[in-house]
């Protein structure tokens, strides 16, 4: 197949965004902001393709994500395009520390890229379970005294040194040199035990690169196309990592979407997507705000989280697959207040059953999906009654773990005051007189306290929202349990966004 038929099988049937995105001729970094539901796995797997087929040789394409399972999705999704057969050497598409751990095995300049750190033979991978046995080889009693943490808080703190050390800098400077002292043994200990760890692969291949040049300029040359899909995911680490990959002669492809960076808690940081034109001069950016799953009325919803945001980043997403006509026939988004957990689950039930004879969509196919593990797990226990088939049972999940899925109904949980956006509620005072109501009603306007990441939680309220195609509830509870005694809620702040 010739490269014209090639490109244009490779292209076939993207929409004007997608298309700009795909086949962008720009030579410095891009970034396509890809909103929910708006076909970003097919941008970044159709971009790969048409690198192979007009930029460079596949081997020299590196597409980097998160997971294995994402990787492999995608390497399969990349093979079934036209011209890119598994009979030729394929790119390399794995996770960030798949491509960490290659770099180490690696053998440049005839010397195994593990050796020059100091390791006699290839490590054997530390287990979980006896990190922390190590841990407390390294450290004295007297030492996690002074930083005033026991040995697990000790382990999260040189995680987080090792990733994102700017969150530790309400430590004092000789807080940190302790940390850091533990941190270097940690890593001595590894080394001479001929151990390493996944979060290793990272680390040590950035060891590399900065002890020699000439290694760092062997895989600039290697891949002269590095794409990255979920690029709001990234750490600092990360982004280390990719600015060292960089050079005049190969390009940065990243996907993702600020609006669903929902991990800040596992190390992500947000600022490299809200500033990626500061962080990677002369880059271009891309919209898609072209929707594939939900229905008009579920996107406006959706949209009006946002409507504040600056307009360079924001996005308006619009229904490519549904028809304002088309969408008539199914209720917006609505919102329900009940005084107790009892009466939200006894509700749900009986309204999944209605809405399955109505539009003929399987209970098993709707969601229930919560902020905190305890809501739902309690709802899980009291919805599965004895008796009750498997088709008549919704989808259990938390919001981050629906991330990247879809449920024609979803029934969206937990959104109280303290519970989503999460946060500890402060004890608040009996209302006595009108001025107390008053009080307690500019209470609720006041802003959350400081250990809430608001920005965070909106954004994870906004994936929620657009896990649903076609019916989306929003519940409130007056009352929940928690830790077995009943505590009364307000309702979020939340429902006043849609």
């Amino acid at each position: 197949m010739d490269p014209g038929s090639r490109i244009h099988s490779i292209t076939q049937g993207l929409n004007k965004e997608q298309l700009a995105a795909v086949t962008s001729e720009h030579e410095g970094p891009v970034l396509v902001l890809a909103g929910a539901g708006c076909g970003k796995t097919s941008v970044l797997t159709r971009r790969i393709a048409f690198c192979a087929c007009t930029r460079c040789d596949r081997e020299s394409i590196l597409a980097l994500t998160f997971t294995r399972k994402a990787a492999g999705e995608m390497a399969e999704r990349v093979a079934r395009l036209d011209g890119m057969t598994p009979a030729h050497k394929m790119p390399l598409i794995t996770t960030f520390h798949g491509f960490g751990l290659r770099v180490l095995k690696d053998t440049v300049g005839g010397t195994r890229n593990f050796e020059r750190l100091g390791y006699e033979k290839e490590p054997e991978l530390l287990p979980e379970r006896y990190r922390l046995e190590m841990l407390a080889q390294c450290c004295s009693k007297d030492e996690r005294r002074a930083l005033g943490v026991d040995l697990v808080k000790l382990d999260n703190h040189i995680c987080t040194l090792s990733v994102f050390p700017q969150k530790l800098s309400k430590l004092s400077s000789q807080r940190m040199q302790v940390l850091e002292s533990i941190s270097n043994r940690l890593r001595e200990q590894k080394r001479a035990e001929n151990r390493w760890e996944f979060s290793d692969m990272i680390t040590e291949t950035l060891r590399i690169f900065e002890m020699n040049e000439e290694i760092t300029g062997h895989y600039q040359q290697k891949f002269r196309a590095i794409l990255v899909d979920e690029f709001q995911d990234t750490n600092p680490l990360q982004i280390h990592l990719l600015r060292k990959l960089l050079c005049k002669s190969n390009t940065l492809f990243a996907v993702g979407d600020d609006d669903q960076a929902i991990y800040g808690f596992r190390g992500a940081d947000i600022g490299p997507i809200m500033n990626f034109e500061t962080c990677f001069p002369g880059a271009n950016i891309y919209k898609l705000q072209t929707n594939y799953r939900s229905i008009p009325k579920v996107l406006n919803a959706a949209n009006r989280i946002f409507k504040e945001k600056p307009k360079q980043l924001r996005k308006v997403l619009r229904s490519g697959k549904y028809s304002a006509e088309e969408s008539r026939q199914f209720p917006g988004p609505s919102k329900r207040m009940f005084k107790t957990q009892e009466d939200m689950v006894s509700w749900i039930h009986a309204r999944a059953c209605c809405i399955a004879a109505q539009y003929e969509i399987p209970v098993c196919k709707m969601a229930l999906l919560f902020r905190t593990n305890q809501t739902l797990e309690w709802t899980k226990e009291r919805y599965a009654t004895p008796g009750i088939a498997d088709e008549e049972l919704p989808v259990f999940s938390t919001i981050h773990g629906a991330k990247g899925l879809e449920f024609p109904v979803v029934f969206l949980c937990d959104l109280e005051e303290g519970v989503f956006p999460n946060y500890r509620l402060r004890k608040s005072q009996k209302i006595r007189t009108w001025g107390d109501v008053f009080k307690r009603f500019v209470l609720q306007k006041k802003p959350p306290p400081p250990e809430c990441d608001i920005d965070e939680e909106t954004r994870l309220f906004y994936v929620g929202v657009t896990r649903a195609e076609k019916i989306l509830y929003l519940l409130s509870c007056a009352q929940k349990y928690e830790h077995g005694r009943r505590k009364k809620y307000g309702a979020s702040r939340f429902l006043r966004l849609v």
